[in-house]
């Protein structure tokens, strides 16, 4: 029979085998725990190669945003404090996280745990560029083809008028 692993064991294998980038929050939107995602994303992008963000408060770094992006972060933080006060049992959000290394999204999602004590608010950002490079493609497909309907409709008009003229004559 073979050997089975913990259940701690195996939660942090499921956890660290997932693309999304987690973090637990406790009530107050500190960082309680990070997956692999969450710490590789952390590293490449400025935190410290070791910075796993733990002890961080996440919502109170999102209220504090400036610049660029911060209507985003404030919106997250807001959504966050919205989940730990049992306002919403799940908040959902895309937003753009561009980088030197080209345009990326995100999907965002801030869930409570299912046991109730202690609060504990799961946060996941699934990349989504791929989903909104093909939407933005197909958006600008289908402004090309509502503009040569127009101006297929257009000349259509043109022609009818002309065929009345040659009529008339």
């Amino acid at each position: 029979m073979p050997k089975r692993k913990s259940v701690d064991t195996l939660a942090r294998t499921v956890l660290n085998s997932l693309s999304a980038h987690i973090a637990i929050l406790d009530e107050d939107g500190v960082i309680l725990e990070t997956n692999k995602a969450w710490q590789r994303f952390a590293a490449e992008n400025a935190a410290g190669e070791d910075d796993q963000s733990i002890g961080v408060n996440y919502v109170a770094l999102c209220e504090a945003a400036s610049g660029p992006g911060a209507r985003d972060a404030h919106n997250v933080a807001k959504g966050i404090r919205q989940v730990t006060e049992g306002r919403l049992d799940e908040f959902l959000y895309d937003y753009p996280c561009h980088s030197p290394s080209g345009k990326h999204w995100y999907y965002m999602r801030a869930i409570r745990t299912a046991d109730e004590k202690p609060l504990r608010v799961v946060v996941s950002h699934e990349e989504i560029t791929a989903l909104k490079l093909a939407e933005n493609a197909l958006q600008k497909s289908q402004e090309k083809l509502f503009d040569q309907k127009q101006s297929l409709e257009e000349a259509n008009i043109a022609l009818k008028v002309l065929l009345k003229q040659r009529e008339e004559d």
